[in-house]
């Protein structure tokens, strides 16, 4: 029997600045919330305008937006993350050349979950989720953000 299960809340995002908050309703089979994982992809292209910090060797990650979870039978949040695109995919990386375009499931490392222990006496887990790259950039963009929130039976 498989013990660990989860839960995709998909939330998309439209407005610079946007603040959704939301629910993700447990089963009542859930005994332990184990694990959360944040992914999504743009709708709307991200148009970047290359700067000078872009010519250095090693680039700041571009900040999507945060995310913070609490449990309803609890007042403090057990998950506080950030979305994140990383700029340095292709860091020290002598595969790149003008015909090999460097993509995430290329050369990223295996993703795991943020582990975190919370008992599932809950049914209802509170979000809250804040756009940080509309404000940074000044426009709407588009972008479907996913929250995987592991429990175990």
């Amino acid at each position: 029997m498989i013990d660990r299960q989860v839960i995709i809340t998909p939330l998309k995002i439209i407005k610079a600045g946007q603040v959704k908050h939301f629910q993700i309703k447990l089963p009542q089979t859930a005994k332990k919330i184990v694990g959360v994982e944040l992914g999504g992809h743009f709708i709307s292209e991200l148009i970047t305008t290359p700067t000078a910090s872009e010519f250095t060797r090693f680039k700041a990650n571009t900040l999507i937006g945060d995310l913070k979870l609490q449990s309803c039978e609890r007042a403090n949040i057990f998950y506080a993350g950030q979305l994140q695109v990383d700029n340095n995919l292709d860091f020290a990386d002598f595969t790149k050349s003008a015909f090999i375009k460097i993509k995430p499931f290329t050369h990223q490392s295996k993703q795991f979950e943020d582990t975190i222990s919370v008992d599932a006496n809950s049914t209802i887990i509170q979000g809250i989720y804040k756009d940080a790259i509309g404000k940074q950039t000044g426009t709407d963009l588009s972008y479907l953000l996913k929250i995987y929130l592991w429990y175990k039976q």
